[in-house]
């Protein structure tokens, strides 16, 4: 296994509880911050949009990963091994996978959808009615379970990553599935962000030069600061996940055992993702910061 082969019971004690207790404050804020955006969404009708079905659909899989992957990863590190057997280490795995393919998948529906709104608009209502968003969303999930599913009929495998303390591919077992993770999992919902956000940008920009606030279809302060806000979850995944994937290659291709730290780090940056879109959301929007104000202070008992 070229994944670091260093065991959880080789290390000291306070480097494994920095590590548990580091993930499990990812892990409360991640499930709490994501839950809320439910809350406040669903229960405040000026924040349930179209466009934030889409946001939504991203929150529920960072909610998978913070009450599923993230406490087996917690466990597995205090236990200082995998407990769950191997048919449980193969559904965290395709579990793990899911959710990062989905997320993957609802950035690439949260461009299009903000490409249509802004560039598009004339098409805008009837491509985004909302039972054509859950056929959407619907899609999204149902491409997501079939790119996860090839370690389960054979194709590379699922094990244990002792790196990591977690199950996930085992990359050395078919690199060709790694290639094909990359390209078509990753650059091109990744490509189809790219062209959709530029487009945005330069349509904006020359609606600012010629002065068009006032005409129909023109791009309001508002608007652009949400597509900003957008693209900043967006940079926020690439900046936490891209060090994941460097060790994917590195996995495959470095002869030696990653060290631990390089190894965990890159799961625990990935991981860190999953709290940080809640906490954009209420510092860059003022409708959501005033929902999150207005919930939180609810459940305060002064």
């Amino acid at each position: 296994m070229n994944s670091s082969s260093l065991e959880v019971s080789t290390r000291p004690y306070a480097l494994l509880y920095t590590e548990a207790i580091f993930l499990s404050f990812i892990c409360l804020i991640s499930l709490t911050g994501n839950l809320s955006l439910f809350i406040i969404v669903l229960r405040n009708r000026n924040l349930r949009t179209r466009s934030n079905w889409f946001t939504l659909n991203l929150a529920f899989a960072d909610v998978l990963v913070s009450s599923v992957n993230m406490p087996v990863t917690i466990a597995t590190i205090l236990a200082e091994k995998w407990l769950l057997g191997t048919t449980a280490c193969s559904i965290s795995a395709f579990l793990t996978i899911l959710s990062f393919i989905a997320s993957v998948m609802s950035l690439a529906l949260i461009a299009v959808n903000r490409f249509f709104f802004i560039v598009r608009w004339r098409s805008y209502s009837s491509l985004f009615k909302r039972s054509r968003v859950v056929i959407y969303i619907s899609i999204d999930w149902g491409i997501s379970l079939l790119l996860s599913s090839p370690p389960l009929l054979g194709w590379a495998r699922f094990d244990y990553i002792p790196g990591k303390s977690y199950c996930f591919v085992f990359w050395p077992s078919d690199v060709l599935f790694m290639y094909f993770m990359i390209f078509v999992c990753f650059c091109g919902p990744l490509v189809t962000m790219a062209v959709c956000y530029t487009k945005i940008l330069l349509f904006t920009r020359e609606h600012k030069r010629k002065v068009m606030a006032e005409v129909t279809g023109a791009v309001s302060p508002e608007e652009t600061k949400i597509t900003n806000t957008l693209l900043i979850v967006l940079a926020v995944f690439l900046l936490s996940w891209s060090p994941f994937a460097i060790t994917m290659f590195l996995d495959v291709y470095y002869d030696k055992p990653l060290p631990r730290a390089i190894d965990m780090g890159s799961l625990l940056l990935g991981y860190l993702n999953s709290l940080c879109n809640p906490i954009i959301y209420a510092v860059r929007n003022r409708k959501f910061r005033t929902a999150y104000i207005k919930l939180y202070s609810a459940c305060l008992p002064f």
